[in-house]
């Protein structure tokens, strides 16, 4: 037990991993009632497990352990772990009471922990992180602003802007570095730490241009629907090209990396139809919450699950995989079209909820026993 506990405390992706997915897993089993009952659910619970359950808890599992590898600063205490924990359990029980004003304060608190966390690893740096990793202050900060208005404003843009803005800063900031790396594109790779890895104030070490896209990003969410989406596209666009390189197959074949690959290619896709179809609305926006959201988060955890538990690359050409993303994308495509098909749109989230489930046990059955590995 001591040695586990020592474990989470170095790396808490080891815990926040498998309680994310569980989380991912009650979000997504909340549409299975409309197969036999069609009607309302708890939208409520839905939103927060899916955003403040899975996507927090990945994301705070892998910045909590990548960051201070990073910035040779210390790891995760167990106050910052287990207040993450509390709040974020505090927050799924006032979702299910449909609390809403009280899951924001939860959403909110989240944010701000996870920021004080960064902000400390930050200020004592050794080394400076990638210059992308500005990209995911401004997607905690605008997720901060928006969990702390949405407790006073009821507003759908505030929910666009917690929910999915915050998120893609997060995977864009994430992405820049770790995407081109896994790919296989090691100059973009090198081309940045050139930069970041000089000895001067973070902020100096960011491109004009890298600002330049934060900002068009940023201020994409308070213009129109129709010049947003295609400012977001924009900006989306742009690194997948120039970072990502996904015009490009990938250097590195595996399994891991096509798939990969394919998600980037989806995610692009998701803000093209969004731009594409503004009367889609949530609709269109689920189309990145299953390529991005979902299936992004689990590839990008087979990589830190493989580089810190067996550390062997055999795992990550697991066929598993193809099926694993076949899966999630069939359950994204029938999550998105049902709203299409007259009479059957409450059973198509129900379909679309088995098929989602299958596919997140699989990749789970194949590699979250890897958790335990490593120590």
């Amino acid at each position: 037990m001591d040695k586990f506990l020592k474990a989470f405390k170095a790396e808490p992706y080891r815990v926040f991993f498998p309680l994310g997915l569980t989380f991912l897993i009650m979000g997504v089993l909340l549409w299975l009632p409309q197969l036999w009952n069609a009607g309302s659910y708890p939208i409520v619970a839905h939103r927060f497990l899916m955003l403040n359950g899975f996507s927090a808890f990945f994301i705070t599992g892998f910045l909590m352990t990548a960051v201070p590898k990073f910035s040779q600063t210390k790891s995760a205490n167990y106050v910052e772990i287990f207040a993450f924990l509390l709040i974020s359990l505090f927050g799924v029980f006032c979702a299910f009471w449909e609390l809403e004003k009280a899951a924001y304060v939860s959403s909110a608190l989240q944010a701000l922990l996870i920021l004080t966390f960064l902000g400390t690893r930050i200020t004592k740096r050794k080394v400076n992180p990638p210059y992308s990793f500005v990209f995911i202050f401004i997607g905690l900060a605008l997720w901060l602003v928006s969990a702390i208005f949405g407790i006073f404003v009821e507003s759908n843009g505030l929910k666009n802007l917690q929910y999915e803005g915050a998120i893609v800063a997060i995977i864009l900031g994430v992405g820049s570095r770790l995407i081109p790396g896994i790919l296989g594109h090691i100059e973009i790779v090198q081309n940045q730490k050139t930069r970041y890895e000089k000895q001067i104030p973070y902020l100096k070490t960011v491109p004009l241009h890298f600002f330049a896209l934060i900002f068009i990003f940023v201020i994409s969410y308070f213009l129109s629907d129709e010049v947003g989406s295609v400012a977001r596209l924009v900006v989306f666009l742009t690194i997948s090209i120039f970072y990502w390189k996904i015009y490009l197959f990938p250097k590195v074949k595996t399994a891991l990396t096509w798939n990969i690959w394919i998600s980037c290619w989806l995610m692009l896709l998701s803000f093209l139809l969004k731009a594409l179809w503004i009367e889609g609305g949530i609709h269109a926006g689920h189309a990145f919450f299953f390529s991005g959201i979902v299936l992004l988060t689990l590839l990008i955890a087979t990589r830190v699950l493989q580089s810190h538990g067996p550390n062997d690359s055999k795992t990550e050409n697991y066929k598993t995989l193809y099926g694993v993303t076949f899966l999630i994308v069939l359950s994204g495509a029938t999550r998105v079209s049902a709203v299409l098909i007259p009479g059957s749109y409450e059973r198509h989230l129900g379909y679309s909820s088995i098929v989602l489930t299958i596919g997140v046990l699989l990749w789970a059955f194949r590699y979250l026993r890897f958790v335990t590995r490593g120590f």
